[in-house]
């Protein structure tokens, strides 16, 4: 070689450059540029078909930032982990991704190397990713579509003419781009969205009453994806979804829509009526996405109404056990002086009439005597009866006057009464009769009963359907002490009656119409609903107060009823009251009426935040309450300007 002449040496590159320079153009001419065209306007004329009669319930946007994030690691990742027998690339730079109209692109330079070869050679790809979704997942399949040699290194001087050499290498690297293909389309970028996830609704959860007693079926809630339409633009992919509760059939691939040749203006036309179209839907059904954010998924309200309506259509019934504390009193009886006639304080007398032998029997006897007849008096019994008119006629004065004795004692007793309730009455403004003290408890059960609910279509109201009944035990001590001379008006003794009544009510069916509020606790969205009390005025028997008074034991011990003049049960229980000064609680117990009201604690419905899934990474979403919509984003990280 020191011999060769540089010029020789030259010549002989120029030679070899020549030759693989036409190797190269000879394979080029074998992969030339596919055309999307065709590709494109057919997924946006497949998309634009199926908006006829589309009911979006979910609105899913990824953006680009996520797309650029993953795709070009995966593409670069499986490319150079692949290993043909022929083939197997050394390097292949990161991607570059570009979205279009229905279309993500993506170039890359390469070098591959051949050792069965002796080949080095370096090109770029064209790929396109193929977007689809299956249930709530969104796949991401990248393909190279077209590649360009920009050189080619022969290691080592082939034996061949350079038309055998590109023959030979044209149909190996066709294969290896399919093989290649294939194994790209194995392992697709997965972004799961998490919309078709089935929801439990545990109702003892919602109703957060440990006391409370929930009859229902647990109700678990699914929903399918019906249709779905997908719009990619230089911004990103975003997708709506109409559910439906039934499981599709098949999932079945879309029908090829267009199948003539297609041009760069009608793409341009199509898809500018298409964007609009998708526009009108996505903004009819869902807020605007937010820049910031990288996954949204936005579920329309009015089907999360439909669902909830269809989970909740049948009935519940909350029971709770009803306990009342003994409501305790101890209260001063107390009369106004003018109230107080003394007058009445007199006792009627009373004192057996005389009951003495009547002494009036007949003496007279019948005597026949030849058969004549005649009545003639027994000397004997008449004296008989003398002596007991004598004896009677005794006993009676003795009774007289033993009654005339009582009478004037009984007179002066009244006397007495009348003089001291005078000389009580005019010295005290309010007289101090006594004591009255008692307790009254209760226990029992209450159950509603909810025939149904229904939610307005943006959940910002709640129409319940519901009828109840309450069942309860009342039990009263009540209880009256006299003090001081409290015993000349109200009871000579203390009087004491134990009470047993029953409160039964029916509530009917009724409709109530109840605000629904949110909040944030932690990373959950709550969902309050607040039912409103349920007021009910119930009579008890009996009628506590009534069964006092009107113990026949009452009035043999407590004169206050003549004094105060209770006739009637109205009057007895008005001035009773009257007499007292008791809590208006306590004075609707033992008056034989309850008013009340009956409920149940909040009713609370979590929404988690959906965890988003990129690759099987998980990002979990915040979550908002929007107008329209309940949206879950995941937002982009913060970047730190320095």
């Amino acid at each position: 070689m020191k011999n060769v002449s540089p010029f020789i040496l030259l010549l002989c590159a120029a030679i070899l450059l020549h030759s693989c320079t036409s190797v190269r153009t000879l394979i080029n001419n074998q992969f030339p540029p596919i055309s999307t065209t065709d590709q494109q306007y057919n997924s946006v004329e497949t998309n634009l078909e199926g908006l006829k009669g589309f009911n979006p319930h979910i609105g899913c946007s990824i953006d680009k930032d996520l797309v650029l994030e993953h795709v070009p690691k995966e593409i670069k990742k499986e490319a150079e982990s692949y290993n043909d027998e022929n083939f197997k690339i050394q390097n292949l730079e990161l991607p570059k991704i570009f979205f279009d109209r229905q279309g993500i692109f993506s170039e890359a330079d390469f070098t591959i190397i051949s050792t069965k070869y002796d080949l080095e050679i370096k090109g770029r790809f064209s790929g396109v990713t193929a977007v689809s979704t299956k249930s709530d997942s969104l796949y991401l399949r990248n393909a190279l579509s077209s590649l360009k040699i920009k050189s080619i290194h022969i290691i080592k001087k082939p034996e061949i003419p350079k038309k055998a050499l590109a023959k030979m290498i044209t149909p190996i690297l066709k294969n290896y781009i399919e093989n290649l293909n294939g194994h790209l389309f194995k392992k697709p970028t997965v972004i799961h969205a998490g919309w078709g996830d089935t929801y439990k609704l545990n109702f003892k959860k919602m109703f957060k009453d440990p006391n409370s007693e929930i009859i229902a079926d647990s109700t678990d809630i699914s929903r399918f994806t019906k249709k779905s339409s997908i719009r990619i633009k230089p911004n990103g992919i975003s997708i709506m979804v109409e559910l439906s509760k039934e499981k599709p059939e098949t999932d079945g691939l879309p029908v090829t829509v267009s199948v003539k040749k297609r041009t760069e203006a009608e793409l341009k036309d199509i898809f500018e009526t298409f964007d609009k179209k998708y526009d009108q839907y996505w903004s009819g059904a869902f807020e605007p996405v937010d820049d910031k954010s990288l996954v949204v998924v936005n579920i329309s309200k009015s089907e999360i109404a439909t669902i909830f309506n269809e989970a909740l259509s049948t009935p519940i019934t909350v029971k709770q056990k009803i306990v009342m504390p003994p409501v305790s009193f101890n209260q001063n009886l107390e009369v106004k002086r003018g109230d107080i006639n003394c007058q009445k304080v007199r006792t009627d007398f009373s004192y057996p009439d005389f009951n003495g032998d009547k002494c009036d029997w007949s003496c007279m006897k019948r005597i026949c005597v030849l058969g004549r007849c005649w009545k003639v008096e027994d000397p004997v019994c008449a004296a008989s009866r003398n002596l007991c008119k004598a004896k009677r006629e005794t006993a009676r004065i003795a009774h007289n006057t033993a009654r005339e004795t009582a009478r004037i004692a009984h007179q002066v007793e009244n006397e007495a009464k009348v003089a001291a309730c005078n000389v009580w009455r005019e010295t005290m403004d309010f007289l101090a009769l006594g004591k009255f003290k008692g307790d009254v408890s209760a226990d029992g059960n209450a159950a509603l009963h909810f025939k149904s609910f229904n939610f307005n279509p943006d959940l910002s109201e709640l129409n319940l359907n519901y009828s109840g009944d309450v069942n309860v035990s009342l039990k009263s001590n009540l209880e009256l002490r006299p003090v001081d001379l409290g015993h000349i008006f109200f009871c000579y003794t203390n009087y004491e009656k134990k009470i047993s009544s029953n409160v039964s009510i029916s509530i009917p069916e009724a409709s109530s119409k109840i605000l629904i509020s949110s909040t944030k606790d932690d990373k959950n969205l709550l969902l309050h609903i607040k039912p409103d009390k349920i007021f009910y005025t119930a009579a008890i028997d009996p009628n506590p107060l009534y069964t006092f008074l009107f113990d026949p034991q009452f009035a043999l011990k407590c004169p206050i009823s003549t004094l105060l003049n209770f006739v009637t049960i109205g009057a007895a229980t008005a001035t009773f009251l009257g007499m007292v000064k008791l809590a208006p609680e306590q004075e609707l117990l033992l008056l034989g009426k309850v008013k009340g009201s009956y409920g149940i604690n909040e009713i609370t419905i979590p929404f988690k935040p959906v965890v988003f899934k990129i690759n099987g990474e998980q990002k979990e979403s915040l979550i908002f309450w929007n107008s329209k919509s309940i949206q879950f984003t995941y937002f982009k990280p913060l970047t730190i300007n320095n």
